[in-house]
């Protein structure tokens, strides 16, 4: 008995590493990152995905929503701040257009949506969303 109990855990481990690679290799093969931002904590977190579509080799020394902002299209930037500002105040599901620009200077279009969850006095709790990479799909 104990050493089904014992090979269990092990099933599971190892059906969840599967399930993540395959999740990994779908989100890059769709140009799809996720990410999460904990306001209580002020973690800000992605997924491997998010710095191929920013094309950051390696991770930023400390990843803050600061780095994000930081990489969207000046003449963009001012409206996205906005919808992130109405996501958290008011709730209001975030889902814009915008452009990137990368450190090699290159341009590329994503769509962003993120959602909000707050705390039962309606304090923001954690925003968390994904954004594509849709640069080839609107060329073509």
């Amino acid at each position: 008995m104990r050493e089904s109990c014992a090979a269990e855990p092990q099933e599971k481990e190892s059906e969840g590493r599967r399930t993540g690679v395959g999740l990994m290799g779908a989100q890059r093969s769709i140009y799809l990152g996720n990410w999460e931002w904990n306001l209580l904590t002020k973690e800000f977190c992605w997924c491997e995905e998010m710095y191929r579509i920013f094309h950051l080799t390696t991770p930023p020394v400390s990843l803050r929503t600061g780095t994000f902002f930081n990489m969207v299209h000046p003449e963009d930037r001012g409206w996205v701040v906005k919808a992130w500002g109405q996501a958290l105040v008011g709730g209001q599901p975030y889902n814009i257009e915008h452009r990137i620009l990368r450190p090699d200077g290159s341009v590329r279009l994503v769509h962003g949506k993120a959602e909000v969850t707050f705390d039962g006095a309606g304090r923001p709790l954690r925003i968390w969303g994904t954004l594509e990479d849709i640069t080839e799909s609107r060329q073509s």
